[in-house]
Parts: C-alpha cells; structure tokens; sequence
C-alpha cells in the first residue's frame, strides 16, 4: 500500500471501530476495476466517504457502501451537499449503522430501497480455537468433528477458479446471481488478506466447498462461499467455514462477520432460510443495518439510470438462462 492508501485506512480505523471494511481504500481499488469511477472523499469535520460513481449519458450517480463514515445524520448532510455540487443525478447510501438511523434519513428525502450488502448479519466473537467449537450449537460440533474424523482436507490459498465452479453450482441451485472469477481474482488479489478455503475429499482431491475470507482492522469477512453438493456425508462445506473461522481466531481477529442471513421474522419460505439456519449454528450476535436508502437529485438522470439498470438486469437473466 502507498502512503496515501495507508493514511486513508488509518483515519478511518480512527472514526469508526472496526473500520468497515467496504470504505478501505482497498475496497475502492477493486470497484474501480469493476466498472465504476472512485472519489475518495474528506468532508467537514474529518467525515470519510469512498463513492463508487457510474456514469449513464449525461447522468451520474453514487454509491456509498458502508458510508459515509461515522455514519451519523450529519455527515450524510455533507455527503448530500457534496452530491449537489458535483450534479449527482441518485445518491445511495448504505451505513454501516442501525435501522434508526432511518427516520433521519426519511426526514432528509431519502427513500428506502433494496439493499445492495446484506442489511442482516450474523457476527461471532472469536476466541482460541479450542475454546471457539464449545461455543457453537450440537449440529455443527458434530459435522465439524465428523468431517475431521472423515479426512477432509482444507487448503488455504487463492484458489478463484475452484471458488468460480463451487459458486456456480450454487447459481444453479438456487437461481441466484454470484460474481464470476474475474470479481473473485481482484479481491483475492487486491485486498490486503484475503484467501480461499476450500475442503477436499481425502480420496482423488474432489473439491467440495470454498469460502472466500478478508480480514480488515481486526474483523474477518467471509464475502463468499460455493459448494458443489458431493458427498455430503464428508461434511466438507462445514470444514471449510470452521478453518476460515478458526484461522481467523488464530490470526488475531476479534470477531467473524458471516455476511448475510435472512431477516429474524423470515419463515422456511425465505430463499435464505437454509443459509441462515447453517450460520444460526455457529452461534454470534444477530446485527441489522439501515439498509439502502436513495436521494433523487435529478428526476430525469435518476430515470435514465434506472432504465439503463433495468437493460443490464434483463441481459443478465437472458445469459443465466441460456444453457
């Protein structure tokens, strides 16, 4: 990391503990090569902001993820004016702060909207290893020791390709759309730490399931995870979340966001419900944001956005639908 990079994480680490991980400075490096433009923004009073910025004819529009930091009333005052003045047709932001921060943001005109990164998680504090599995409900002790017992393998290392195929076996499951290699290359390669897990049969090295894990400022992030369905009697998706886990504990890391379950009123009808009950199981604390929420500064640009944004999700159908 330059200079400029480290002061940048360095500032933030001092606004906000842990220092989200979606405004690093790292972060911003990998959605530049996504796609969008990245201002890095110091607002009054030492606020942070890293806006991801896409640009559709004439009209432009922001992202904040994770921002603006501290995520407080104020500073999205100042993100607001920013907005303005540098004629920003759609403002999202998406803090990490709780849900009432909402009402602040309605009496601002913000409205709500579907959120981009998971608006619930689940968050385990890390402790030694040892002491980590006790803490875990009877379920997953018992598959974790089981597939130990079984002699599957978990291999740390870069691996998108592997990740790239257990991924797409999920899309293909569950009808959902998941980044493709090229996204998984960049984080596993841009961000500071960030590495694969993922479990092996013990005989001929079948690939069962991947993790993919950041650590930033002292918080693990497991952003993605696939597994192909074989032999689920070896357990090997719930080995390779436990060495993504433990090895964080390891390393030092205070605590383990699990990034994503489904809403704590969803019913079995919920397409995360099963993710949710495998992540309820390692134990943690439930957290809920405040969600995604949108500024129109501009009806027509804000139009013209939303249309091209319809184009881009029709295409993306068409293509998952082809055999």
């Amino acid at each position: 990391m330059n200079a400029e990079a480290t002061r940048w994480d360095a500032d933030l680490e001092e606004l906000a503990s842990p220092a989200p991980l979606l405004q690093s400075w790292a972060w911003g490096e990998v959605q530049a090569q996504s796609g969008w433009s990245v201002e890095r923004l110091r607002l009054v009073r030492g606020t942070m902001a890293s806006v991801q910025i896409r640009k559709v004819g004439s009209a432009r529009e922001a992202y904040v993820p994770r921002g603006p930091v501290p995520a407080t009333p104020e500073a999205v005052d100042w993100l607001v004016a920013w907005a303005r003045n540098a004629n920003i047709a759609r403002l999202v932001v998406e803090p990490e702060a709780s849900e009432s921060l909402g009402e602040a943001l309605t009496e601002r005109g913000f409205a709500q909207v579907a959120p981009m990164q998971p608006k619930h998680t689940r968050i385990v504090e890390l402790l030694p290893p040892n002491e980590l599995l006790s803490t875990f409900r009877h379920g997953r002790r018992y598959n974790i020791k089981t597939g130990i017992k079984r002699g599957v393998v978990v291999e740390e290392g870069r691996d998108a390709i592997e990740l790239a195929r257990q991924s797409a076996a999920v899309e293909r499951r569950a009808s959902i759309h998941l980044p493709d290699r090229r996204y998984y290359d960049l984080l596993l390669y841009l961000l500071p730490w960030c590495h694969t897990y993922t479990a092996y049969a013990p005989e001929k090295h079948q690939p069962l399931a991947s993790v993919l894990v950041a650590r930033h400022a002292g918080r693990a992030y497991s952003l993605f995870a696939g597994r192909s369905g074989a032999h689920r009697e070896l357990m090997g998706n719930d080995l390779a979340w436990w060495s993504a886990i433990s090895s964080a504990a390891e390393a030092g890391c205070k605590d383990f966001d699990l990034w994503g379950v489904p809403p704590p009123d969803a019913g079995p009808a919920h397409p995360w419900h099963g993710i949710g009950f495998f992540k309820s199981e390692f134990g943690g604390e439930e957290i809920a944001y405040a969600g995604a929420w949108e500024l129109v500064l501009s009806a027509g640009g804000a139009r013209l956005l939303g249309m091209e944004r319809k184009t881009r999700a029709f295409i993306r159908g068409l293509k998952r639908n082809i055999p």
